[in-house]
């Protein structure tokens, strides 16, 4: 029967398995391990405390926007003349009890402007309730008539108003087709004489009663008679050519001025007068 088998002394017993960041680990490392974890720790808490913060300041904006404070209470108008300041409320689009921070100030100017009579408007809010429209109207200088109807226009073109002639004290463009509704624009071409209408009726006051583009560009007189300018070229000394002749020469009879060349004025007289 053998013994028992003894150690020999000379062989190497086997290696203990280090297990990582066993008692081991370096203590460098550990402190390493620890710092990153605090780190990534810190960096949670950052982003969690930044999701809790934008979450309240969107609870704090939506309650500030539709708080009763910043209700439009009013929207006043100032400078319209031709208007009713309630239709220009009514253009802007802006109601009260709307939120004022949330009123859309550029779609209340644009929808303003649209209407005819309109050249400009400005829109600002004034806290803590109220929105103001300051508006700048175009100025009527003429009265365009054609196919049986008559409009007001301003000195661009710009149809502002359905007019009776006889009611206005504008000088009248007459053409031969019905004018474009109040809001567009008339044809180009007349605006020349929109503007030369626009001019006479100042001065001399009173001796215009139309301007006509066909056949070629021309007055009608009050007193009777027409004046022919031709073309609108040298239209400022015509202009004056006009205002000279018609101050100082006896019109008595008078059927026709001719201006086609302002510097040899021309007239005619009935026949039998």
């Amino acid at each position: 029967m053998s013994g028992p088998r003894l150690l020999d002394r000379g062989a190497v017993a086997p290696a203990v398995e280090q297990v990582p960041g066993g008692p081991d680990l370096d203590p460098r490392f550990r402190e390493r391990r620890i710092a990153v974890r605090k780190d990534a720790g810190r960096r949670r808490l950052k982003r969690l405390l930044l999701l809790v913060l934008v979450a309240v300041l969107a609870l704090a904006a939506v309650v500030v926007l539709f708080s009763p404070v910043l209700d439009v209470d009013e929207v006043t108008v100032t400078g319209a003349a031709q208007l009713d300041p309630d239709e220009i409320r009514a253009a802007a689009g802006i109601e009260r009890g709307a939120p004022l921070l949330l009123a859309d100030l550029g779609a209340a100017a644009a929808g303003i402007e649209a209407l005819p009579w309109v050249a400009k408007a400005e829109v600002t809010r004034d806290l803590p309730g109220r929105v103001h429209v300051e508006v700048r109207e175009r100025e009527a200088v003429a009265v365009v008539s054609g196919g049986g109807t008559a409009v007001l226009v301003d000195v661009t073109g710009r149809v502002l108003a359905v007019a009776a002639p006889a009611s206005t004290p504008f000088v009248q463009v007459l053409t031969t087709e019905a004018p474009p509704a109040p809001g567009r624009s008339i044809d180009p071409d007349l605006v020349t004489a929109v503007e030369l209408a626009g001019r006479l009726r100042i001065n001399p006051a009173g001796a215009v009663a139309a301007v006509r583009v066909e056949p070629s560009l021309g007055l009608q007189l009050v007193e009777g008679g027409v004046v022919d300018l031709g073309d609108a070229s040298l239209l400022d000394a015509k202009v004056e050519a006009f205002r000279t002749v018609h101050a100082r020469v006896d019109r008595s009879c008078l059927a026709a001025i001719d201006l086609t060349v302002p510097t040899h004025p021309v007239l005619t007289r009935a026949e039998g007068c």
